[in-house]
């Protein structure tokens, strides 16, 4: 029986040296994530001091909200998925500017709200998948928007894009393929694309903002995998 014991610590105390190392390694949840725009894992990350320019507030008088839920990773039920974006609340018709130099991808200045009946029936689908099927959040959701390329001059690693969405108008003649220089107005902010602008009234305008960045491995948007605790922060330092 006593050689039989020693047998059986021998095979703990062997399996416990055998185990892998990567079980001792620190998991993401455990790395300080001050300053880091996005993390993914230790390769695909973007931190503050990597970015080579600051941007300017789409919004100008408008900051970073405090409310979390206006923040990026927020759940959004009502549609079966989350947020990738800043919600600025800007008043209805307030100017909408450019956070930096780029090139018009998309303006969809001619865009009309579905009716709420409409409106609904996409809704259902997506609480139907379990998700926000990307036809309906890009084509519905979002109303009139812009999205703007600034290529890698935001920073070296990954391409930038930013959307403007929810917008009441967009500057008259702007198309894609359009420059734009840092703070142009490339137009209002508003409420299409919601509940509101379904039911056609002035409630709820606000600017819905998105980052993304792009390199070989996939898109990543401002603020994934970021702490509630440091993403007001860490996305305050990309603004000038």
């Amino acid at each position: 029986m006593k050689n039989r014991n020693l047998y059986i610590l021998s095979a703990l105390f062997l399996g416990a040296c055998a185990a892998p190392t990567s079980s001792l390694e620190r998991s993401s949840n455990q790395i300080d994530k001050t300053g880091y725009l996005f993390y993914q894992n230790s390769d695909i990350n973007l931190h503050i001091t990597e970015l080579k320019n600051k941007l300017v507030l789409p919004a100008e008088e408008y900051g970073v909200p405090d409310y979390i839920n206006l923040l990026p990773n927020a759940k959004r039920d009502y549609r079966s998925g989350y947020h990738m974006g800043v919600d600025f609340s800007s008043p209805m018709n307030y100017p909408i500017r450019a956070a930096f130099d780029g090139v018009v991808v998309r303006s969809n200045a001619h865009q009309q709200d579905v009716d709420i009946d409409t409106y609904n029936y996409f809704l259902s689908l997506s609480s139907q998948v379990g998700k926000t099927p990307d036809d309906i959040y890009n084509f519905i959701l979002l109303g009139k928007s812009v999205v703007i390329d600034h290529g890698y001059n935001i920073t070296d690693k990954y391409r930038a894009i930013t959307v403007y969405s929810h917008l009441s108008s967009i500057t008259e003649g702007m198309m894609a393929g359009d420059v734009v220089q840092a703070g142009d107005i490339i137009g209002l902010s508003g409420n299409t694309g919601t509940s509101s602008g379904a039911l056609q009234n002035d409630k709820g305008a606000h600017l819905h903002w998105e980052l993304f960045f792009d390199d070989k491995s996939g898109r990543y948007f401002l603020g994934q995998n970021i702490p509630s605790d440091l993403l007001k922060i860490n996305i305050e330092q990309l603004f000038q």
